[in-house]
This record gives structure tokens, C-alpha cells and sequence, in this order.
């Protein structure tokens, strides 16, 4: 199959979404559908397709050959760092037996089925969710690799529906449940709050500010935090003094722009996103030290599956609107909104190929880019 496959769902995600019902109660078709596509591709794949998948299996197979060690033991609990995926992996190795393609296809479920609950409520187009879901890199990078961070990830969307709804109890738990699966995940408490902002000159020059001070600081930052985090693991080394701030950097403040001028902040929810954006851009500034700081620049970036088709299209449910912020500074009718989604659809595309399907794989093992199902592997 290769990288047809990962081809085929964009096609699947535009051509359906331009024939079914991307509005009202039907809409809830197209998203199942798409969830179901994705957990099949997703969860269904060959166990062992990147060196990630290698190396969480043979924890997975251990915890089965050792089903007496202990769950507070240094192995699994860890101090508390990421011990609830761990405490997750050695539960299903023992229920499974050992099988961990099991442990896949529920991780799968997982996913799709929180980021097709948050599509369906708030995304006004739920195909252009779904495109910026995979050709930003989400689906392939944390549902088949990095699946540790992914199920955080994964609670982290229900955290935000919490947030959407209003319902700050739920959003703590989730939150603190995903810090427990993945510690970094942690870095998303500050959301409800950031959500909450209003989005105004006051709040825009204190982003600036912070921006710069965090810009100027930051030698002193990674290492604080390499010597926390990583305290004790000498294979991790931040180099630093990096002025390098990457594409991703650039293609945030276009996102960022592109809500301010086109959409305004009428709307509070899409205000609330925007603060995300905002924080996923800081922490992006970051990446040129490691990749590890792009990842955590993803607990909030991942949240464009809303942020961009809000821009362009307004929401059906009952928005909560602030009269006094600003409208779009640029003013576009239908047909010009129209040809303006042509254009950032084959923008996504674009950046899918350049960053996911056309790069080079140095390492053999970690070359996702060879699908196959698990059925297509010999035992």
C-alpha cells in the first residue's frame, strides 16, 4: 500500500466532504464515516511500522513475560513521570496476552473518536477539519508514531470540549490525566484561562512582550527545563543559543494573521483559539533547539482543526458573541471565501507533501512512509 494510503484519505476527506451534508444534524454522518476511516487505517496498521511502535511493543512484551512486577515498581510507576501510560500498557498486556496490535486499534478508537466528537459540535466544516488534521502532520505523527503523546494528546481534545462547554472540573481532570499519560502534557493547564482572555490591543502587546522577553531568555529556559525534565538522562543535550525559530514558526503567525484580519473576535469561542494559536507560536520559538519543543508546541496546535474552518465559516450553534471586539479587518463575500479555502486546501496539501510524504526517511525502521496493514506482514 505505501504512501497511497495516506493519499487516498485526503481524497476521501475532500470528495466526500464536497457531496454529504457538511450542516445540521446530517453532518454527523460524514464525521463518523471519516472517524471510521481513520481508526481503520490507523488502527489496523502493521504493529511494528516505525522504530516508536518497536520500542513501545517491547515494553508492552515485557510487562506480558513479567506479569508480576510490581505497578509502583521504578519500571513501571517511574517516579510518576508518564506512569499512566505505562500503568495503561502492562493492564492491556496482561488482558491481551501480549497482543499488542489490540493496544493499537484501542488507541486508535480513542482518537478518532474524541477528535470526531469535537469536530462535530464545533467545527463549521468538518472536511477541512479533517484536511488540516492530516496534512498538518497530527494523524501520521501522534496516532500511528508517537502514540504516548498522542493518547495525551487524545484526552487533551476532551479536555477542550470541557472548556467549550464550561466546565472547569472536567477540564482539571482531563488535563492532570493527561499529565499523568504524558508529563509535558501538563503545559495545557494555563488553556481554560487563555480561552477565557479577551483578544484586544492590551492583550495582543502583552503577547508581544512576552514573546520578546521569552525570545531574549531563552538559553536560561531550555535549560531549566532540560535540567528538570531531563534530569539524570544523559543522552539529552538541548543545544543551545539557537536563533533558528522554523517554518512551522512562520506558517503560525500566518494562521494568526489570517484569523485577525479575516475573521475578527466577535465570537468569543474563536477568540478563545485564537489565545491558543497565540501560545502554540511561543512555544514553537522553541524548536530550534530540539524537536521535543515542537511537540510541545502541538498540545496546542493541534486545536487548528477548529481554528482554521472558523475563520472562514461561521458556526451554527448558539455562539457567544462580545459586540464591543473588533470585526474582520478585511471584508470577503462568498464566492471570494470560496476561492480563498480552494487556495489554503491546496496550501495544506502542499505542506503535507513537503513535511509528511515527500521527505527522505534516513532510517529504515522508522519509514512510516511503507505502509502496510497487519494483515499484509507475515507472522
Amino acid at each position: 500500500m505505501g504512501v497511497k494510503i495516506y493519499w487516498m484519505i485526503i481524497v476521501a476527506v475532500i470528495i466526500l466532504g464536497l457531496i454529504m451534508p457538511q450542516k445540521g444534524y446530517y453532518k454527523k454522518y460524514y464525521v463518523i464515516l471519516m472517524a471510521g476511516l481513520h481508526t481503520f487505517v490507523c488502527g489496523f496498521r502493521y504493529m511494528y511500522l516505525t522504530g516508536d511502535l518497536i520500542k513501545y511493543s517491547n515494553g508492552y512484551n515485557f510487562y506480558y513475560e513479567n506479569p508480576g512486577i510490581s505497578w509502583v515498581s521504578e519500571t513501571v510507576f517511574n517516579g510518576g513521570r508518564n506512569a499512566g501510560f505505562e500503568w495503561m500498557k502492562k493492564a492491556f498486556a496482561l488482558i491481551t496476552h501480549g497482543d499488542f496490535q489490540i493496544f493499537l486499534i484501542v488507541l486508535a478508537i480513542i482518537a478518532e473518536v474524541g477528535l470526531a466528537i469535537l469536530i462535530y459540535r464545533y467545527s463549521p466544516k468538518p472536511w477541512l477539519s479533517y484536511l488540516v488534521w492530516n496534512c498538518m502532520g497530527f494523524f501520521i505523527t501522534y496516532d500511528f508514531c508517537a502514540i504516548k503523546q498522542g493518547l495525551a494528546m487524545s484526552i487533551l481534545v476532551f479536555a477542550m470540549i470541557c472548556i467549550l462547554e464550561k466546565k472547569p472540573i472536567g477540564f482539571l481532570v482531563l488535563t492532570l490525566l493527561a499529565g499523568f499519560v504524558h508529563m509535558p502534557a501538563l503545559v495545557f493547564l494555563p488553556a481554560y484561562w487563555l480561552m477565557g482572555r479577551k483578544v484586544n490591543v492590551k492583550t495582543i502587546v502583552t503577547y508581544v512582550i512576552t514573546a520578546g522577553l521569552i525570545f531574549i531568555f531563552r538559553d536560561s529556559i531550555v535549560q531549566f527545563l532540560q535540567d528538570i525534565y531531563y534530569a539524570g538522562n544523559d543522552e539529552v543535550n538541548f543545544v543551545l543559543q539557537s536563533d533558528h525559530l522554523g517554518g512551522r514558526f512562520i506558517v503560525i503567525l500566518l494562521m494568526i494573521f489570517a484569523g485577525a484580519a479575516l475573521k475578527g473576535f466577535r465570537e468569543k469561542d474563536f477568540a478563545g483559539i485564537f489565545n491558543i494559536m497565540i501560545v502554540a507560536a511561543i512555544l514553537q520559538m522553541f524548536s530550534g533547539y530540539d524537536n521535543v519543543f515542537t511537540r510541545f508546541a502541538d498540545y496546542y496546535l493541534q486545536f487548528a482543526v477548529l481554528y482554521i474552518p472558523m475563520i472562514f465559516y461561521k458556526l451554527e450553534y448558539n455562539v457567544a458573541l462580545d459586540q464591543n471586539a473588533s470585526v474582520p479587518i478585511l471584508q470577503f463575500n462568498s464566492k471570494s471565501i470560496r476561492l480563498i479555502v480552494l487556495f489554503v486546501t491546496l496550501i495544506l496539501i502542499w505542506w503535507y507533501w513537503k513535511t509528511q510524504l515527500g521527505i527522505t526517511i534516513t532510517y529504515e525502521t522508522d519509514n512510516y512512509l511503507n505502509f502496510r496493514f497487519m494483515w499484509d506482514v507475515a507472522s
